[in-house]
Order: C-alpha cells, then structure tokens, then sequence
C-alpha cells in the first residue's frame, strides 16, 4: 500500500459521545471494518493496513471504553452484547449495503455474532486468531456471573474512591510490553497501540484511557453445545477466512469443538500461521498475504 496511502482521524457521534476511528484509502471504495481486541485499539492495525490492497476503504475503529473513543455510561457492566449495537451504529452512520469485516481476539468474536445476526451486512469475514465468543460451562454458570457482579462492584467503588495512577512515556510503554495475558508484543507494534490508549496528564505524565471495566466484561451465557447449535440454526453464509497462531493456545484448545464444525462448511477456509496472539500486529507480513487473496477473491466457494 506505501506511505502515501490517505489516513484521516474521525469521530462517529453515538447517543452517548464518540467514536473514534481510523481511516485508510479512498471512501468511495468497498469498505473494510477493522476491530481490534479487548484492551486494544485501532493502532493494532496500523502495522496490517499499509500491507493490503488499496482498492477498499478500511475504517479502524477504537470500540467505546478504548483508545480515543468515549466511554459507554458509568456505573454498569460492560457487556458483549452491548458491543453488538456499536457494530450496527458504526455500519449505520456509514450507509453501506454491506461490509467486509475483519476482527482480531474480542472484535472477532463481536464479528461473527454479528454476522450470525446481521448476514445481510456483513459480505466477508476475516478471523484474526479468534474464534467465537468465550463458552461458559454450564456448570460454571452462578460461579461465573457472580465473580463478574462482585468485581464489577469492587471495581465501581475503586474507581469512586481511588485517582488514577500517571506513568512517563517509558513507564507506560513498559507497563503495555510487559502486561499482555496472553502474549509478548514488540516494541514497534506497540507503539501505535500507546499513541491512541493515553492520554497526557500532570507533569508531562500520562494515564491510560481504557475503561477498566473491560477486565470483567460479561460474556453472553452459553458452552460449546449451545455456540454449535446457534451456528447450525443461524448459520453465517459468506464467506470466511480464520488466520489461527500456532502459538495462540487459547484457540486450539477451548475452541476445539467448535472449529471441528467450522472446517465442514464449504464457505471456511482456515490457514494457521507461524506466530502469536497478537501475530497480525507484530508479524503483519505473516497474515497480510492470506488476508489480501481473500479479500480479492471474487467468487467464493459456495
């Protein structure tokens, strides 16, 4: 794509302030809906974009509670669902008769539920290290809410009575590098992710913008048993490219059952690649080439 590609800052009014998002390319090509992981932002895709076609219209998009993008209202629980709805706004304030949709961790999994929902909307989807929203076993059920309701609570009276702790630049960074659940990012990948999660405070400190409660968001309530028979009752037809990590333990494991029904449907296709979580961020010219043959494959397998 080169340097020269056109990238804007926009905001995207919603009932309770903004969206923030990140725009490459021309807007009157097909568009390209790019949603990053929990506790991320849009710059996870800064590193991926440049790498791809310029023939579309690619909008990163920081969801509420993330990098520039206004907090969803105090004093509830952050849900998934919830974040469903951001989905249709953002489709909604762009008047397309349709997207193609790439979500990486927790935006691929908001991808395909609202895929599954919404079909007509969404005409490709690309799965980056993400399978489906996080299963809860059904024995696990009270336990589960009940941890999600009591650290809500906790977390509300922190927030009320605690300030919020500033960093230096390297402090912040370091703190970014070093505080990753799931894996390592490099310094250059995480870089973009810092410029859009801070912001500045006294003495030349900064503080991190996420909204803490998106460490005990809440999950729809449902186990594996349960995600099958969604998909076989609200099946997503179009189609679908999942890029899968070696690394990435989370999506060969829990994700087992479920991604044994995905290689049966003809319009999935899986390609697993040599990385981590975070692959598409910190190696993009690993995922970049799967991502740009699907994205230009004018026929797909159905």
């Amino acid at each position: 794509m080169g340097d020269s590609i056109k990238t804007q800052e926009i905001r995207i009014p919603v009932p309770w302030g903004h969206i923030a998002a990140k725009t490459w390319g021309d807007e009157k090509d097909k568009a390209v809906l790019a949603i990053h992981g929990r506790m991320d932002n849009a710059g996870a895709f800064d590193r991926l974009i440049p790498l791809l076609p310029t023939s579309f219209y690619y909008i990163c998009v920081d969801l509420p509670g993330h990098g520039r993008s206004s907090h969803f209202p105090p004093y509830v629980p952050l849900y998934t669902v919830t974040y469903l709805m951001v989905y249709k706004l953002i489709m909604q304030y762009f008047q397309r008769n349709s997207y193609i949709v790439i979500g990486h961790s927790y935006g691929g999994h908001i991808g395909f539920l609202f895929a599954q929902t919404y079909p007509h909307l969404v005409e490709k989807l690309v799965m980056l290290d993400t399978v489906h929203t996080i299963p809860v076993p059904s024995k696990n059920f009270k336990y589960y809410l009940a941890d999600k309701i009591d650290n809500n609570l906790e977390l509300q009276k922190k927030l009320k009575t605690g300030k919020q702790p500033t960093y230096t630049y390297d402090e912040a960074l370091n703190r970014l590098l070093n505080g990753r659940q799931v894996a390592p990012l490099k310094v250059e990948a995480a870089k973009p992710l810092l410029e859009r999660g801070v912001e500045p405070a006294e003495n030349g400190r900064f503080k991190f913008t996420l909204d803490q409660r998106m460490k005990c968001y809440i999950d729809p309530l449902h186990d594996n048993q349960y995600a099958v028979a969604t998909m076989k009752w609200n099946r997503v037809s179009c189609p679908i490219l999942f890029i899968l990590a070696s690394e990435s333990t989370l999506q060969q494991t829990v994700m087992k059952p479920i991604i044994q029904v995905l290689k049966k449907w003809r319009n999935v296709t899986i390609k697993y690649v040599t990385g981590d979580h975070d692959v598409h961020n910190n190696t993009p010219e690993v995922v970049a080439p799967h991502i740009i043959r699907f994205l230009l494959k004018t026929k797909s397998k159905l």
